[in-house]
């Protein structure tokens, strides 16, 4: 097992960068009527300024643009606690908010270190959300020039995202919980998340 965060599980990272390129280069092509699929178009409005300038902006300068609208459309206390699983429960206090903190500039560093230029591709969001539970999973799409699709599902917890879906199926959260639970199997507990989420930060945002 592996005791630091491996990129290759990040999939939010890689559809929000997928997703904000789309958005820059036709913008959205349905106005949302349910406020759940509002606040994912506004969170991409919300980033889009940067997105235009990501090309001549350092990876760091790009992570203090996005942070805002990152951290306020993300239920970052939710995610972190659900991706560290029965673990959470035994860290105090202070070692859950150090987690929290680390999780959120981690994912701030991981999606600005994958956006620096647009492309062809229109973004969609559908009007409608379908309810989960206490939840609503809102969908949309990149569509490609050559008419291909890649569909991106939100899951929603009230105005705030929880989790991402590539496909409609694939969870960003289970692969990070996977990544949290093989960093926690070493035995380093909280110490040792909050140290592999901080260097790979750092690593994304060039030292």
């Amino acid at each position: 097992m592996t005791n630091s965060i491996d990129r290759r599980g990040l999939l939010t990272g890689a559809l929000v960068a997928m997703a904000l390129t789309a958005c820059g280069s036709q913008g959205v092509r349905a106005q949302a009527t349910d406020p759940a699929a509002r606040r994912i178009e506004s969170y991409y409005q919300q980033l889009l300024p940067t997105i235009r300038q990501a090309s001549a902006l350092s990876v760091r300068e790009r992570a203090r643009r996005f942070s805002p609208a990152i951290l306020g459309a993300f239920d970052l206390g939710t995610m972190t606690r659900l991706a560290t699983g029965p673990e959470w429960s035994r860290f105090s206090g202070s070692q859950q908010a150090a987690v929290r903190e680390a999780f959120g500039q981690f994912i701030v560093a991981d999606y600005a270190s994958q956006i620096d230029n647009y492309s062809g591709e229109s973004f969609q969001v559908e009007p409608t959300t379908e309810v989960r539970g206490g939840d609503r999973i809102v969908k949309s799409k990149i569509l490609k020039p050559g008419g291909s699709a890649v569909t991106i599902n939100y899951l929603m917890r009230g105005a705030r995202v929880i989790d991402v879906y590539l496909n409609g199926t694939v969870s960003d959260l289970a692969t990070r919980r996977d990544e949290f639970a093989s960093i926690l199997a070493s035995g380093g507990g909280a110490e040792a998340l909050i140290r592999s989420m901080r260097e790979k930060t750092q690593r994304l945002l060039g030292g």
